[in-house]
């Protein structure tokens, strides 16, 4: 490990103390190599020269699922997410274990697992835009607007048309978020497939539905000139108009988690999801 990243999410750790025994641990473990701590909402600023060998993500979901979008396609490097955060899903240690964590990577007793990312393509009458979420891609209608009307295609074929709140497509990641709580199925974390899941649809005939990972989802939302908008991880928002039509697919990169030989999906789910 001779270039390791720390990214910090700051409000996390106000007087970093969290930090100081981040730094503290990493030295003792790996004495020669080079450690560069950022802040975790400028990643996508910085640029890398050297190959990166680990990037530890320190904060919650949120501020894994940011760095995952910034990083992607520019540097092909393995994650390790440590919780300071409150749910900590997506985490693969909490911060009390960092230290025995730092000394398995070292022996080489972790796995990489690799998390597909979505790649969205506005097209509209002005230019075309791209967005990338490892959970989830949202298209909803505004707080005080009406219903939108979705016509969904996948892979160039009418699916369904249907009046709703809004449509939530998902990575296995992303499916224990948002596309839940919609009433979306629980994908384990590496299988290769998206999720498209509806929220409160007026038309009983629009359910949940699991497609190949290889699949290209196009949408067209309609809200008669009411509010519209396109939701990345749930971070990042534009309001978008009628005559946008959107591309949603699998990304060409992927999210490198690491984890450990005690990681345990299931155990995770129980006590972060089902038990709360």
């Amino acid at each position: 490990m001779k270039n390791i990243i720390v990214a910090l999410n700051p409000s996390k750790d106000k007087d970093g103390k969290i930090l100081s025994l981040v730094i503290e641990e990493i030295t003792k473990v790996f004495k020669y190599s080079k450690i560069t701590v950022l802040n975790s909402y400028e990643m996508s600023k910085y640029k890398f020269d050297n190959k990166l060998d680990l990037l530890i993500v320190l904060g919650g979901d949120g501020t894994l699922l940011g760095i995952a979008r910034d990083i992607n396609g520019r540097y092909d490097v393995p994650i390790l997410g440590v919780n300071i955060g409150n749910l900590g899903f997506l985490s693969s240690i909490e911060i009390q274990d960092f230290g025995e964590a730092l000394n398995k990577i070292k022996n080489g007793h972790y796995t990489i697992q690799n998390r597909i990312l979505l790649e969205c393509t506005m097209l509209n009458d002005e230019n075309d835009e791209k967005g990338k979420a490892l959970n989830d891609v949202v298209i909803a209608r505004g707080t005080l607007s009406r219903m939108v009307k979705f016509e969904v295609f996948i892979d160039n074929k009418l699916y369904y048309r249907f009046k709703g709140d809004g449509i939530i497509i998902a990575t296995p990641t992303g499916s224990t978020g948002y596309s839940f709580s919609a009433g979306g199925p629980f994908i384990y974390p590496d299988v290769d497939v998206i999720t498209l899941t509806p929220i409160c649809p007026h038309t009983r005939g629009m359910q949940p539905i699991v497609l190949k990972s290889s699949s290209e989802i196009l949408i067209k939302a309609e809200n008669y000139n009411g509010e519209i908008y396109l939701t990345f991880d749930g971070q990042e928002a534009k309001q978008i108009n009628d005559n946008t039509s959107i591309i949603i697919k699998k990304s060409d990169y992927l999210a490198k988690i690491m984890l450990f030989d005690n990681y345990d999906y299931f155990n995770v789910l129980r006590q972060k999801i089902l038990d709360n």
